[in-house]
C-alpha cells in the first residue's frame, strides 16, 4: 500500500459527542511503474533477414561502380612534325626514326604514338598546338576519355548501313537496319542435290526446320555493283506452287568449316532454276519461325539507341594505386643523340593501367523503361572518346566527331581496313571542334547509336547481332602516313572500341508466362492473337537464379544496389599498315620507379 503514512484512522467517539464507533473500510491505493505483458497482444518477432529481403525488393535505387582494364596494342606507327608528340612517341626504325642533323632540331619524326594516347588519365595532352592549353589535371580523366551511364531508350529501324562487296571499286549494297541482316548467294551441289547457300557477314541466329524470308528494300551501288535477290524463281516445289518465292526453309547449317553453322544457311530447292540467281547476288534476309503465323513469328531488325542518364561531374575517376595490367609495362631507354631534344630519354610504348570509377548519383531505375516498354533490367557504362587533344581525325561538316562507327562487317574484310568505317552517313553527334577544350561534352539526355540486333515478338527474346564499334583515324596534321605529306596523307590504319558495356541489375526468365487477364498481367506484357492470352517474360529478383545461372547478385545498402561491373576496355588495332614489333625493337622495363619508392 502506498501512503501508507499519510493515513489517519479515527473511532467515532473520537470524532463529536455521541457519534458511535464501527467498522471502518480503506481502498487500498496501487501505484506501480511496471505492467504485466500479455503474450500475444503486444510482442513481435522481427526476422531480420526477411526483413532485409523485403526492403531490397522494393528499392530502385542504385549506386553503380566498379573497375576499368584498359587494353590496346600499340603497334599503328606515323610520321608527325608535333614537338609534344616526338617528345615521347617510340621511334621506329630505332636509330633512324628521328633523324638527328647536328644542332638542327629535327623536322620530323617516325614511330608509334605516346602511350597516354590511349589512357584514361592522361598525364599531359599531346596534339596540334596544345601547348598544355585548357588541360586541367583534376580533369584529365575527361581529356582522352569520358564516362556515361546510359540505357536502351528506343529502337531505330531506319538506321542507314552498308555492305561492301568489292572494296576496290566502292561497290556494295546500301539498307536500312530494318531489312534484316545482308548476305550473299552462293549456288553449290551437295550429294547431287542444288543448294542455296545463304552466307552472312554475322550470326544469323537462324535455325534448322525454321524460314528465312528475303526482303527488297534494299538498293546496290558502284561501278562493279552486285545484283539485288529478293526471290527465286522455282520450278516445281512441295507444297507451295511454283513461281518466284521469297520464304524458305532451312534445312541445314555450315559448310564443313569450323563456327561456319552460325554464318551459313543451307536450303535444298527442288526445281531450284540456278541459271535465275544472278552474279554477284546479295540482299537482307528475316528469320521466321512459323510462316502460317508471320505477324507474330517474324523477327524485327534494328539498331538500339542509347540515352545517357549522367553528366561527366557525375563520375569519381582515379588510378588504382598498386594495380598493374596482366601484360608487362614496355618501352625503351633512348640515348640523348637519338631524341629531339637531346636528352636521354625513356619512353614507354604500352602500359596497361586499371582504373576505378565510381557514379556518384543515386539513380532510380523506376524513371526508365526500355525501348520494349520494359522497366530496365540493364544499365551500360558509356566510353566516349573527346578528342580534346586532336589526336584524331573529326568531321567539319557540322557534327565534329572524333570517332567514325561501324557493324561487325564494316571494320574488317579479308584481313584489310575498311575505309568506310563512317558506313555512309555522318559520325555520332560528340561535339568536339579545333577549339581546344572548350567545346563542351555530351550531357544526361543525349542519344548514340547502339548494337544492330534482332528481337522476335513470339519468343520475346532479344539478340544482339553486332555490336556497333567507334573508329579512330589518326588527325593528318598530327599523324601522317610514313613517307607522305602532313595534311595529305592518312595513316592507313585505324584504332577500333566498343562504347557501350551492360551492365546487368536483373535477368528475364528463360520462361514465358501466360495469363488471360489483362489487368493481373505486367504492363509489358504482349496480347497473342494466335493464342489469346497474354504472354511475357518474369523480371527475377536479385538473387534469385533461374536454371542456377540466369540471375544476378550485388550488394545492398542503405536502401541502395551497389552493382559492380569490372570492364576489359579493348582498343583495337584494325588495318594493312601495321609494323611488327620483335625483341630487337622492343625492351620490357622490368624495373621501374616511380614516386612510392
Amino acid at each position: 500500500m502506498s501512503n501508507e503514512k499519510n493515513i489517519r484512522v479515527l473511532r467515532g467517539e473520537s470524532k463529536f459527542a455521541g457519534s458511535p464507533n464501527g467498522e471502518v473500510q480503506l481502498q487500498p491505493y496501487l501505484d506501480s511503474t511496471n505492467r504485466q505483458l500479455n503474450e500475444g497482444d503486444r510482442n513481435l518477432v522481427l526476422n531480420l533477414k526477411d526483413q532485409f529481403d523485403f526492403e531490397r525488393s522494393y528499392s530502385t535505387i542504385y549506386r553503380l561502380y566498379g573497375k576499368i582494364d584498359v587494353l590496346y596494342n600499340n603497334i599503328i606507327s606515323g610520321t608527325t612534325q608535333d614537338t609534344d608528340f616526338m617528345g615521347s612517341m617510340y621511334f621506329i626504325p630505332d636509330y633512324l626514326g628521328c633523324p638527328q642533323t647536328l644542332g638542327v632540331p629535327p623536322s620530323n619524326c617516325s614511330g608509334l604514338p605516346p602511350a597516354a594516347t590511349f589512357t584514361f588519365i592522361p598525364p599531359k595532352r599531346y596534339g596540334i598546338g596544345t601547348s598544355h592549353a585548357g588541360w586541367e589535371p583534376l580533369l584529365a580523366h575527361q581529356d582522352n576519355w569520358v564516362q556515361y551511364i546510359s540505357y536502351i531508350h528506343d529502337a531505330d529501324t531506319q538506321q542507314n548501313m552498308e555492305y561492301y562487296t568489292d572494296y576496290t571499286t566502292s561497290s556494295g549494297m546500301q539498307f536500312v537496319a530494318g531489312d534484316g541482316i545482308p548476305f550473299t548467294i552462293n549456288k553449290t551441289t551437295t550429294d547431287g542435290k542444288e543448294v542455296m547457300q545463304i552466307i552472312t557477314p554475322v550470326k544469323h541466329g537462324v535455325q534448322p526446320g525454321e524460314y528465312i524470308e528475303f526482303q527488297s528494300g534494299a538498293t546496290t551501288f558502284g561501278s562493279n555493283s552486285p545484283n539485288l535477290v529478293s526471290n527465286i524463281p522455282i520450278s516445281v516445289t512441295f507444297p507451295s506452287p511454283a513461281g518466284p518465292q521469297s520464304i524458305f526453309k532451312v534445312d541445314y547449317l555450315g559448310n564443313g568449316l569450323e563456327n561456319s553453322e552460325h554464318y551459313v544457311i543451307n536450303i535444298t530447292t527442288l526445281g531450284l532454276d540456278a541459271a535465275s540467281i544472278p552474279t554477284k547476288p546479295v540482299g537482307t534476309l528475316k528469320r521466321i519461325l512459323n510462316p502460317d503465323n508471320m505477324l507474330e513469328t517474324k523477327s524485327e531488325y534494328y539498331c538500339q539507341t542509347h540515352k545517357l542518364i549522367t553528366n561527366p561531374s557525375d563520375f569519381t575517376f582515379d588510378k588504382t594505386a598498386f594495380e598493374r595490367g596482366i601484360y608487362n609495362k614496355r618501352g625503351r631507354v633512348f640515348p640523348s643523340k637519338r631524341t629531339p631534344n637531346h636528352q636521354v630519354k625513356t619512353v614507354i610504348n604500352q602500359e596497361y593501367d586499371s582504373f576505378l570509377w565510381n557514379s556518384n548519383i543515386n539513380i532510380n531505375s523506376d524513371d526508365y523503361y526500355d525501348h520494349l516498354n520494359r522497366p530496365l533490367t540493364d544499365f551500360y557504362l558509356t566510353i566516349l572518346t573527346t578528342n580534346r587533344n586532336l589526336i584524331w581525325d573529326w568531321d567539319v561538316g557540322g557534327n565534329s566527331s572524333p570517332a567514325g562507327y561501324g557493324w561487325g562487317w564494316n571494320f574488317k574484310k579479308n584481313g584489310v581496313v575498311d575505309p568506310f568505317v563512317d558506313n555512309g552517313t555522318n559520325p555520332i553527334n560528340l561535339t568536339q571542334s579545333a577549339n581546344l577544350g572548350v567545346t563542351p561534352l555530351p550531357l544526361s539526355g543525349s542519344t548514340f547509336r547502339g548494337a544492330f540486333a534482332e528481337y522476335n515478338p513470339f519468343e520475346l527474346k532479344e539478340r544482339i547481332i553486332s555490336q556497333i564499334g567507334h573508329s579512330l583515324k589518326f588527325n593528318v596534321n598530327t599523324m601522317y602516313k610514313v613517307g607522305g605529306a602532313p595534311g595529305n596523307d592518312f595513316v592507313d590504319s585505324i584504332f577500333k572500341y566498343n562504347p557501350h558495356h551492360k551492365i546487368p541489375i536483373r535477368k528475364l526468365s528463360n520462361y514465358i508466362s501466360y495469363n488471360d487477364s489483362l489487368f493481373t498481367s505486367p504492363q509489358y506484357a504482349v496480347y497473342s492473337l494466335s493464342e489469346e492470352t497474354f504472354r511475357w517474360r518474369e523480371i527475377l529478383p536479385v538473387e534469385v537464379y533461374e536454371d542456377g545461372v540466369n540471375g544476378v547478385s550485388y550488394p545492398y545498402l542503405n536502401d541502395a544496389h551497389y552493382p559492380y561491373y569490372n570492364l576489359e576496355f579493348k582498343i583495337e588495332a584494325v588495318g594493312p599498315a601495321l609494323l611488327p614489333l620483335t625483341s630487337a625493337t622492343l625492351t620490357i622495363l622490368t624495373e621501374y620507379t616511380d614516386g612510392c619508392q
